[in-house]
């Protein structure tokens, strides 16, 4: 809870957005999925409207030629539309900076058909104006920053091409009036979308630490037996598309039943929860410890082969015989280490990891047990 709150402190209260720039791009990767996945039609749909409304230009421009260009400028943003949408999967690292060319080119496409047109209906373009408003704010995924700057940009512009360029003086009560309508509409959407932007990320931040507390140990906040199963198969898939070897190793605490009846087992807990902070500090960032069961931890190494996961349990093994673990005196480990294979399964490679912690068991304890000859390959009937 206290490290939820301090996630919440870093949502600014001007932008609604993390300050911290890791959780921003945490936030934007997630939510990038779930706008793609429902949102995006929505931009074909907006495409679309502003395409259609060359029916009424048909009728209420005389001019073939200024008809011709405007429906020109219509077809363009159409493209582009398109040209949006079917790139759109493919922006995720870059969504900000393409939906803010995107806008822009649909700002730029509204100011030139109001200069081309030699007898606007200021009522028509007013429309529009608020149209393109309501749009950077609520339908394309932007920074808060970039939604205010194009806002204001397309206000101002857009009054100034209506009072100087079109030279539209002989309405200065309306001009007075789009003015106020139209920063009252932005700044409406202003204060929504910075409330909305503080919801999806509390949300977001309450998604995560439920998340945690699903994927992880109270005790040891190793990570749990349900996370094991969820990883695994998520490396086997990544390590057949792109041919990574990632290797495992399963460990066990030596006469952990006597620590306990010696000791109790408050101590045995406080021996399990230092057991697990040694060994987070000695892996690698994509290295996962999960808590199996009892004193017996996996460790995933992905992107690792068989040879490095060896040297790497018996670190682990020299450092914890060595280590403090008051009052217990010295807290031994077997370790069972193998290497996916080609046509293993989740449940073959957890077997073959159990059967080399098995083996070291048989061997004296407090050793390391790999599969580096193969020799178990016959072990499972799903091998065969």
């Amino acid at each position: 809870m206290e490290i939820l709150k301090q996630s919440i402190s870093n949502i600014s209260p001007i932008t609604g957005e993390f300050t911290n720039q890791s959780l921003e791009r945490d936030f934007q990767l997630h939510s990038f999925q779930e706008f793609n996945d429902y949102s995006r039609k929505y931009i074909l749909t907006f495409g679309f409207l502003f395409f259609l409304f060359i029916i009424p230009d048909y009728f209420l421009i005389k001019d073939r030629y200024q008809l011709t260009t405007i429906f020109l400028i219509r077809i363009l943003y159409l493209l582009m539309t398109f040209l949006y949408y079917s790139h759109l999967p493919h922006l995720k690292l870059y969504l900000n900076l393409f939906s803010t060319i995107y806008e822009f080119a649909g700002i730029v496409c509204f100011w030139i058909l109001f200069f081309c047109d030699k007898h606007p209906n200021i009522f028509f373009y007013q429309q529009g104006l608020i149209i393109l408003i309501l749009a950077i704010f609520l339908i394309l995924p932007n920074r808060y920053v970039n939604k205010i700057f194009l806002s204001v940009l397309l206000t101002l512009v857009s009054l100034y091409i209506i009072i100087t360029i079109r030279k539209i003086s002989s309405l200065p009560l309306y001009s007075g009036g789009l003015f106020t309508f139209s920063i009252t509409i932005m700044l409406c959407c202003a204060f929504a979308a910075r409330y909305e932007n503080r919801l999806q990320r509390i949300q977001f931040l309450n998604n995560q630490a439920l998340e945690r507390l699903s994927n992880t140990d109270a005790l040891t906040s190793a990570l749990n037996r349900r996370k094991y199963d969820l990883d695994l198969e998520k490396e086997i898939a990544r390590a057949k598309r792109y041919k990574h070897p990632f290797s495992g190793i399963m460990f066990d605490i030596d006469n952990f039943k006597s620590i306990n009846d010696e000791y109790g087992h408050l101590t045995g807990d406080r021996v399990l929860v230092q057991l697990c902070s040694y060994i987070k500090g000695m892996v690698r960032e994509n290295d996962q410890l999960y808590r199996w069961g009892g004193e017996e931890f996996i460790i995933l190494l992905p992107g690792t082969s068989l040879r490095p996961a060896e040297q790497l349990a018996n670190r682990i093994k020299n450092f914890l015989k060595k280590s403090d673990f008051t009052p217990v005196s010295t807290v031994n480990c077997s370790f069972g280490v193998s290497t996916w294979k080609e046509y293993e399964t989740t449940n073959s490679f957890t077997k073959r990891l159990d059967y080399l912690l098995y083996r070291a068991k048989e061997n004296g304890k407090g050793c390391v047990v790999s599969d580096s000859e193969g020799k178990n390959l016959k072990l499972f009937p799903e091998e065969e």
